[in-house]
């Protein structure tokens, strides 16, 4: 059998999926067998500032080639007809992203993480944006012998506005890469001083889209200064506890900043900005509490990011992030800024509750890992393979 995988997706342009192509690549020459090999297609021209493809490469062998293929994802001629890539004999073709050609050969998996195009129409653009992803979705599913999303929630979700896919959907969970646990004290002083962040304080790491509900969780965090001051009064030794918002603001939804400051809440909400993977680490292992209020992720990678390092977290009921937290997370509702702020209050006054959710953490994340999310895909390519024999 030979694996054809479309990596183009490891770009700045694609920070998750591209995160998702990097460390499935990491993991899937370690499980190729005799007679088995792996074709990896690159686009060299595409920013990618995440990603080290040139140390990638050094840690494969000669059953696995790289091979350049210079052409956008989103380049509409490589939708409409059939990729210009190399098909060898038995081999399966692997499109980590929705947007692929919709021929059929070679035989092709692909991956679609979530929903949310179609469960909150009102975060597209336009009508016409809202139609070329539905297509897009239709051209995959249509042209794929198998496909993979990463959690049953969105399995669920899927099947509700694709009844097709459910013979052809298998689900795959993810991990968090090995950087993340618990960092040295070094590191989490490190980073204290970098962001100038006092002993005590609460991290949300992503970005600002509307599905990520940063507004509520700004709103909400002024009912917990409120609640804060309310016990604990003015005195300067017990000030509430800071909000750190770290991850990429894009520019084009500045509600939960506006809000912070309409609020007059700036002191205890600060925006970071983009921090590195390293930074993120060193962060999740010094915060209180994580706290993440999303209305809809395809898995939930943040927070099980923030559990492999140890950090206490309280997070959303929705989607697949219960399915994704187990037991280890204090789940509230992320519609009602009074339950977002109930639960960080909790988790921030309790020092044993937040030890319990710190060992909680650290076992779920254990459960999860890139070498099952491989070994899971491989059997999946060699039951398309199989069949194509049969």
């Amino acid at each position: 059998m030979n694996i054809v995988f479309d990596a183009r997706v490891i770009q700045d342009h694609f920070p998750g999926i591209g995160r998702y192509a990097f460390n499935l690549l990491s993991e899937l020459p370690d499980l190729l067998e005799a007679g088995e090999s792996l074709i990896v297609l690159h686009d060299p021209t595409t920013r990618n500032t995440r990603y080290d493809l040139a140390a990638l490469r050094a840690q494969h062998d000669r059953r696995v080639m790289w091979m350049e293929y210079r052409r956008s994802v989103f380049d509409l001629r490589s939708v409409l007809r059939a990729p210009s890539v190399p098909q060898p004999q038995s081999s399966v073709m692997h499109y980590p992203y929705y947007v692929r050609p919709r021929a059929a050969h070679p035989p092709s998996v692909t991956t679609i993480f979530d929903a949310i195009a179609f469960l909150y129409p009102n975060y597209v653009p336009s009508a016409r944006a809202q139609l070329s992803i539905r297509i897009l979705h239709q051209i995959a599913i249509g042209a794929s012998r198998k496909l993979i999303t990463a959690s049953q929630s969105a399995a669920r979700d899927l099947a509700q506005f694709f009844p097709s896919i459910a013979t052809k959907l298998m689900v795959v969970p993810l991990a968090a890469h090995s950087l993340f646990k618990p960092q040295p004290a070094p590191e989490i002083a490190r980073v204290r001083a970098q962001f100038d962040l006092p002993d005590r304080f609460a991290l949300y790491l992503g970005s600002n889209k509307p599905h990520k509900n940063l507004t509520r969780l700004v709103e909400a965090w002024h009912l917990v200064v409120g609640g804060w001051r309310a016990v604990n009064g003015p005195a300067p030794t017990l000030d509430p506890p800071l909000l750190v918002i770290a991850g990429h603001q894009d520019p084009r939804y500045p509600e939960a900043q506006a809000r912070a400051r309409e609020l007059g809440i700036e002191p205890w909400v600060r925006f970071v900005g983009s921090v590195s993977d390293a930074q993120a680490a060193a962060l999740y292992s010094a915060c209180a509490l994580f706290v993440y209020p999303s209305l809809y992720e395809g898995f939930g990678m943040t927070p099980l990011e923030a559990m492999a390092c140890g950090a206490p977290v309280a997070c959303s009921n929705r989607s697949s992030l219960p399915e994704v937290t187990g037991d280890a997370a204090w789940l509230f509702d992320p519609s009602r800024s009074e339950d977002i702020a109930s639960a960080c209050l909790h988790v921030l006054r309790d020092e044993a509750l937040r030890d319990q959710l710190r060992r909680r953490s650290l076992a779920q994340a254990a459960r999860f890992s890139w070498r099952e999310t491989a070994r899971l895909t491989m059997n999946l390519y060699r039951e398309v393979s199989e069949r194509l024999r049969t």
